[in-house]
């Protein structure tokens, strides 16, 4: 946070950055000759001769005026000042509210912070919480405004947050704003995206204007449907179709975690792989055969190279697609839109009514496109449906709406398979699938040979709250040599994290596990809505199992993805405890380098003088081979020899 205020200080010229600044402290406490000599002898220790690259206290200050980047070297100069007492240098929430609180005061400014993707922060930091408010406190004090965007798991089918969830913290201290994306802002938000060339402006005015003629009656149904109130609005979003501009806005929504928005698909660079608006305007033109994007044209980006984000409801409907052979290019127009359609209006439970796949709104989406599709639309579905592609069901008004024929009662069968997912779903069956947990924390050669299982992948073992007792009891019986013992430890939910750390403090206490180091990622638990995406991949797996075995492949792959990959990368990157018996407080560390630390430590302040993590040394220098044994024996009978 400092270091981002101090980025934007430095844009206002003959700024005040604070005397009391953070990093500046530090520069000038290590510059008193006493203070140097003080961090010269610490940085002799091997816990700090790992820690830092500098050797000197000079050398930190050095680093630290000629870095623009010093967040790392500071978050080690902390550490050391709080393992060694030298409180002058905690880094507090204290200490950056006063800093802050000058800053503010002598530049005469208002600071707003606008922090997205938090959630993940509440949850890994939920013992934390009470030095964060003290942060978020200052808007109290001074103009200091901290914007914090979340994206709790409550928008999940069926899903609430407990009472033991950290968020739960959050809903109750903070004030709270639903953010939100009404169509009628989201149409001027795409209009506002378009950037014209000013030279062609007059041009590109004259062409929409004309494209704008040619989709009346859509305009005013889409109008009606998003309350849209200015043409204007409409005709800037030109040449996205009316139809697909209001299909765009909701299909986005039915992406995970962001992958896909409204915004990607206007600014994904047009020499990407991808068929996106970039790609539309470079291809075609107002005066081509089909000059609007329509409905259809959202199918690239948003199902054939984006479908591994799409929820399962989407993806259950536009999964009929690749089950269909011999379609004409005009069926296969016609059957992305109806299936686009279909899945947003299911998605949307008929909100808007204009996004049923009806005739009516089929014309709609296809007014003002080549006279093919828009004069025959309608028949080209009804052919779909006497081949047995589609099937029309009756609904209000005498209406009849098109829907894929395979998917009658298949919702609720999938319903079914997510309840049995759920229910097998257990953190040791999750643990048993995801294989490349164990190697979360990419430990280095040298940390490899010491501590993994697996000297290959550098695995570690991992534990659960259901084997954490089996798996100790098994490591305390071995012979520790040379060698160190550590396991990881993962829990599937928030609730589940702080049960199974209780149990770690009290199991560790114990001076029969002295040889154990727990490294505890219990901060970054799979959670819910990672839960949820791994319940959709599996449920679709065992769905298509038997009748299109590609699909149950692809989706049985993803399925262990979100573990081997997802929950993977967020335990390597998250926060960390490491317990011992030599230190049953816990060691907090944050990302996977900085247990490595802590691992290499526990080593050195075994075997101060081993050569193990000297800068260069490869794997293969480190391994005792037979070779190496014999060059080692002929040294000491050589030593020998000299002294003799």
């Amino acid at each position: 946070m400092q270091e981002s205020i101090r980025v934007a200080l430095d844009t206002v010229p003959g700024s005040y950055k604070g005397e009391n600044t953070l990093k500046e402290s530090v520069i000038a406490w290590l510059t008193d000759p006493a203070h140097n000599a003080f961090v010269n002898n610490l940085l002799q220790k091997p816990e700090w001769v790992s820690e830092f690259s500098q050797s000197t206290a000079d050398e930190i200050i050095n680093s630290l005026k000629k870095r623009n980047d010093v967040a790392d070297l500071m978050e080690s100069i902390f550490k050391m000042a709080a393992k060694e007492g030298i409180t002058a240098l905690s880094l507090t929430a204290d200490s950056l509210c006063a800093w802050i609180k000058d800053v503010v005061e002598k530049n005469c400014i208002k600071i707003v912070l606008i922090w997205d993707e938090f959630s993940g922060f509440f949850r890994q930091n939920r013992n934390s919480l009470d030095e964060f408010q003290k942060i978020v406190a200052l808007c109290q004090e001074t103009h200091f405004y901290f914007v914090i965007v979340t994206h709790p798991i409550t928008s999940i089918a069926g899903a609430s947050i407990s009472k033991d969830d950290p968020m739960s913290v959050v809903m109750q201290r903070y004030k709270q704003v639903e953010i939100t994306l009404p169509s009628n802002i989201a149409f001027e938000l795409i209009g506002h995206a378009f950037s014209v060339i000013p030279a062609a402006k007059d041009q590109w005015e004259v062409m929409t204007g004309d494209l704008n003629s040619k989709v009346s009656a859509s305009k005013e149904a889409v109008k009606k449907a998003s309350e849209v109130k200015s043409d204007s609005i409409m005709q800037h979003m030109l040449p996205i179709h009316p139809m697909a501009a209001l299909v765009l806005k909701n299909i986005a929504s039915a992406f995970q975690s962001n992958q896909r928005s409204m915004f990607d698909f206007i600014k994904t660079p047009k020499d990407l792989d991808v068929h996106a608006f970039q790609w539309f305007i470079q291809n075609t033109s107002p005066i081509s055969d089909r000059p609007l994007l329509t409905v259809d044209m959202l199918w690239d980006f948003f199902y054939e190279k984006g479908k591994d984000y799409l929820t399962s409801d989407i993806k259950l409907v536009l999964d009929t697609y690749p089950q269909q052979t011999n379609l004409t290019e005009k069926e296969k127009v016609i059957l992305k839109t109806i299936l686009i359609m279909q899945a947003v209006d299911q998605r949307l439970g008929g909100a808007i009514p204009v996004l049923k796949p009806t005739d009516q709104n089929l014309s709609y989406a296809f007014e003002g496109d080549w006279d093919v599709y828009e004069n025959e639309c309608k028949s080209i579905a009804k052919a779909l449906v006497k081949k047995g592609v589609l099937i029309q069901t009756p609904i209000a008004d005498g209406k009849q709406v098109y829907a894929a024929a395979v998917l009658a009662g298949d919702g609720a069968k999938i319903d079914k398979l997510k309840e049995e997912v759920r229910k097998n779903g257990t953190i040791t069956k999750l643990v048993e699938e995801g294989t490349q947990l164990a190697s979360a924390l990419s430990l280095t050669p040298s940390l490899r040979l010491r501590y993994a299982v697996n000297t290959d992948t550098g695995a570690l073992p991992v534990v659960t709250i259901a084997n954490f007792t089996r798996a100790m009891d098994q490591l305390k019986t071995k012979d520790v040599g040379w060698h160190f013992y550590a396991v990881l430890a993962v829990a599937k939910t928030d609730e589940e994290a702080q049960t199974f750390r209780n149990l770690i403090k009290k199991t560790i206490a114990s001076a029969d596990y002295k040889n154990i180091l727990v490294i505890d990622a219990l901060s970054s638990p799979l959670g819910l809505e990672a839960f949820e995406e791994y319940v959709g991949f599996s449920a679709m797996s065992m769905y298509y199992n038997g009748n299109n075995n590609q699909q149950a492949k692809d989706n049985a792959r993803k399925a262990k993805e979100v573990l081997d990959r997802t929950w993977k990368d967020r335990i390597h990157d998250g926060a960390f405890i490491v317990w011992s018996y030599a230190n049953q407080d816990g060691e907090k560390a944050t990302g996977a380098n900085a247990v490595h630390t802590i691992m290499q430590t526990v080593v050195l302040n075994r075997y101060n003088h081993i050569p193990d993590f000297t800068k260069g040394l490869t794997e293969s220098q480190l391994k005792i081979t037979t070779a190496i044994k014999q060059i080692v024996k002929y040294g000491f009978a050589l030593s020998n020899d000299v002294n003799q």
